[in-house]
């Protein structure tokens, strides 16, 4: 049985006040120097205004995951290293669930089987800068427990408001670009590729900040970043990621539709009329829009398998994943279990390659993220990779009757879908944005189920 979180959320404010107790009369209170206030403010902060404060931050990435660009990079290194120095100075105790060892195993062994294959394949220097590049995945070990000290309301909330604000600002981004720079939109992120996958996201989370009980402007916000979304997914013309994107938004609304009911229910007619024009006005907008980028790209796909039919060598982008496609697979047969390293993946492919289609070419991933970790490590590494993927829908699905359920278990789906989805034929992971969204939202997805035990369980009570 699914828990209604907005039945649950609480009082949003609290007079803290009445937690300090008052000097006895006659008696004055004691002063505290300003180095000790400090000192007590750093080392012994009050940790349900620690939890309040991750509602901040939590909103503030989603809006730059969406939107912008390397910032959300930023962002969640700077997160991580906080949480980190605040449990080794003793600013809060670390309280990780069972729950949390789906998502923290997964992306800790994830990282030491990658690391260990660099290490093993690469020289010493080489090899230290490949693991640094993939220290992001161990930040889920100090987010999560900085993470839980808040409720539910302050996690996975907010961060669906954020994800609904920066699509509304993908529509100005995207825009603007295609009609003055490219038919290709890549807004902030310089790459088509990584802005298509958190688009993805952003087009599924932004309906899940659709609620009864939200007024007007935010539903109108959450209508209009899934429309941001959508829109940047079209236009990016990233063909491998239009399919995905019905399916996203299909799960959010699935997820959402008693919610969507009740508000439809309760709307004066004029509202839902309204409402009904406006909808078909922004998708026949958003097609005759997207329509030149659309037909150019299924024009080139056209002409791309006609060049295969006719067994071309001509480098076109389904010709090149077709030989790197194979190539990986031979190489992965030839060293099945521990793979090649990051940094010689190239070199193993390059014997099987048709050197006629790929002369004077390279490439730092093989647009397939399973051959690329498979390459990179091995059988290991695919099993990493897979349970790194499975983590969040498992932790989402056996939480799936708690507070904030069937939110949380749509939020897990629709974000394996746009990374996994758009990672079998493009990149997934090893970048430097899609690597950050990945790690944060894993871990708010963990930090969001209630704690059984510990500091996190009294959080959630009296939330």
């Amino acid at each position: 049985m699914m828990v209604d979180d907005a039945a649950l959320r609480g009082p949003r404010n609290t007079d803290f006040k009445t937690l300090i107790p008052a000097a006895p009369l006659g008696v004055a209170a004691p002063t505290a120097s300003l180095s000790e206030r400090a000192r007590e403010l750093f080392l012994r902060p009050d940790t349900a205004r620690m939890g309040r404060r991750n509602r901040l931050s939590n909103f503030t990435f989603a809006v730059f995951a969406i939107a912008g660009g390397s910032g959300a990079s930023v962002i969640a290194a700077l997160l991580g290293s906080w949480a980190l120095i605040g449990i080794l100075v003793g600013r809060f105790r670390p309280d990780w669930q069972v729950s949390d060892r789906p998502i923290v195993l997964s992306s800790v062994v994830f990282f030491l089987v990658i690391s260990t294959s660099d290490l093993v394949h690469s020289e010493l220097g080489r090899a230290l800068l490949s693991i640094a590049a993939l220290l992001p995945f161990v930040i889920p070990v100090v987010l999560v427990p900085r993470m839980r000290l808040s409720r539910f309301a302050d996690t996975l909330p907010p961060a669906f408001f954020g994800a609904a604000i920066g699509g509304l600002l993908l529509i100005p981004i995207v825009l603007l670009e295609y009609a003055f720079v490219e038919i290709r939109v890549q807004g902030l992120s310089g790459n088509p590729g990584p802005l298509s996958v958190t688009a993805l996201l952003c087009a599924g989370w932004s309906i899940l900040h659709f609620q009864r009980g939200l007024n007007r402007w935010h539903l109108l916000i959450a209508l209009l970043g899934a429309v941001g979304g959508s829109l940047a997914v079209v236009l990016s013309g990233m063909r491998g990621t239009w399919p995905l994107l019905p399916l996203c938004i299909g799960i959010a609304l699935f997820a959402q539709r008693r919610e969507i009911a009740a508000v439809w229910r309760d709307s004066p007619f004029a509202t839902r009329l309204v409402v009904s024009f406006g909808i078909v006005a922004v998708i026949g907008a958003v097609l005759v829009v997207a329509m030149p980028t659309v037909f150019t790209r299924i024009d080139q796909m056209w002409s791309d398998l006609g060049l295969i039919a006719a067994n071309a060598d001509s480098p076109t982008s389904l010709n090149l994943r077709r030989g790197m496609y194979g190539a990986a697979v031979e190489a992965i047969s030839a060293r099945p279990l521990f793979g090649y390293g990051a940094e010689a993946h190239w070199e193993a492919v390059t014997p099987y390659l048709n050197q006629a289609t790929f002369e004077g070419m390279t490439f730092t991933h093989f647009h397939n993220v399973v051959l690329t970790v498979g390459v990179d490590a091995g059988l290991f590494g695919i099993v990493a990779l897979l349970c790194l993927v499975a983590a969040p829908v498992v932790t989402a699905w056996r939480a799936r009757g708690t507070l904030g359920g069937g939110r949380r278990l749509a939020a897990a789906m629709i974000l394996v879908v746009a990374f996994f989805g758009a990672g079998m034929t493009n990149v997934m992971l090893f970048h430097d944005i899609l690597d950050a969204v990945w790690v944060f939202c894993i871990s708010l997805i963990a930090a969001s189920v209630p704690a059984v035990t510990g500091r996190g369980a009294e959080v959630r009570q009296e939330g």
